[in-house]
């Protein structure tokens, strides 16, 4: 499978998506995203990038918490994404349910993922007072 443009990989989306069902595939397929759409010669992949690869790889809502992943990455970050951040999402989302209720903060997660549960917790906490004062 020859992917040299991002065209292509769009044409093939079907087929990878298909793929993706496997776990093992999917994991293949999400490390090789990182060096295939890095630029050459960079260490780290750009920051509108990885939102992109993000939003195409977890399309299929196999991690509900990948909206709220980009909006804060928008807001919070707006840096290139290194190798680890991107290698140890994958394993978060595997480790972590989408509730974060077996997140361990003593955990080693990059400080980006401890900074995303920071946010998504603080924000769940402000949505929460406000469900309150509505009902009162």
């Amino acid at each position: 499978m020859e992917i040299n443009c991002l065209e292509k990989f769009h044409e093939l989306v079907p087929f990878i998506r298909a793929k993706l069902k496997d776990e093992e595939k999917f994991r293949e397929i999400y490390y090789f995203a990182f060096g295939w759409a890095k630029e050459e010669g960079q260490k780290c992949l750009r920051f509108d990038i990885a939102i992109g690869m993000w939003q195409l790889l977890f399309a299929e809502n196999r991690w509900p918490l990948v909206d709220q992943w980009c909006k804060f990455l928008q807001t919070h970050h707006n840096k290139s994404i290194t190798k680890d951040t991107w290698y140890q999402l994958l394993l978060f989302i595997r480790t972590v349910d989408a509730q974060l209720s077996n997140y361990d903060p003593k955990d080693s997660w990059p400080y980006l993922i401890d900074e995303f549960v920071d946010y998504l917790n603080e924000n769940n906490n402000i949505i929460n007072q406000l469900n309150n004062l509505k009902l009162n």
